[in-house]
């Protein structure tokens, strides 16, 4: 448990140093939090995390960037290396395209993950689930295009018995964990797809 906490906490300070390296800053209007008993639960065809779950975090934000490029770079399991080393060696063990029941291992803080794929849906969502040393996770991305790119959300529940011996530290983990997640993706997707530049651009011709 202790080396999940250390992971999304891990992840989070890993963000400070992204803004130092990355053409825009990682902290962009992204919001993060247990949702509300009066809050729809994102789902992706039927999937949502558990929401009864212990620890339920959602951080959202929108990327301004195709959605091509956004798919692309949340779906290139094997690349996740480029943009976020913290959570890898990532490697999907079955040959295609994401689909329900591909499975992919992941590395975070040297520990080996295996997770399953329980949901996709071309261009809008994926959902995915994995146990970890007692812990039940379950962990949903949705994307809709809105005015000004891509509204991205990410959805994750922590359930067992490890989750429920210290709920404040793991919900503050994941809500950093989560958050960092979201952005080092608005980061990387405006990057690539140049409006972080145009940005840039436009707020030094201001000052």
């Amino acid at each position: 448990m202790k080396s999940l906490t250390r992971l999304m906490q891990g992840m989070a300070v890993a963000a400070v140093a992204t803004a130092t390296t990355l053409s825009v800053p990682a902290v962009a209007a992204a919001h993060e939090a247990r949702p509300g008993s009066g809050t729809a639960f994102q789902e992706c065809r039927g999937v949502t995390v558990a929401k009864n779950a212990p620890v339920v975090s959602r951080a959202s934000v929108v990327i301004e960037a195709p959605l091509k490029t956004v798919w692309k770079l949340h779906t290139d399991i094997d690349a996740w290396e480029t943009w976020i080393p913290e959570i890898t060696p990532a490697r999907k063990k079955t040959p295609g395209p994401l689909r329900p029941g591909a499975v992919f291992e992941w590395s975070p803080q040297n520990m080996k993950v295996t997770s399953t794929v329980t949901a996709v849906e071309q261009g809008r969502c994926t959902a995915w689930a994995a146990p970890v040393n007692g812990i039940d996770g379950v962990h949903l991305f949705t994307f809709k295009q809105v005015k000004g790119g891509v509204l991205a959300t990410t959805e994750e529940s922590w359930a067992g018995a490890p989750v429920e011996a210290d709920i404040p530290g793991n919900q503050a983990a994941l809500d950093a964990g989560l958050n960092d997640w979201v952005n080092r993706l608005k980061s990387t997707a405006e990057t690539k797809s140049g409006c972080a530049d145009h940005r840039s651009g436009t707020d030094r011709r201001t000052k």
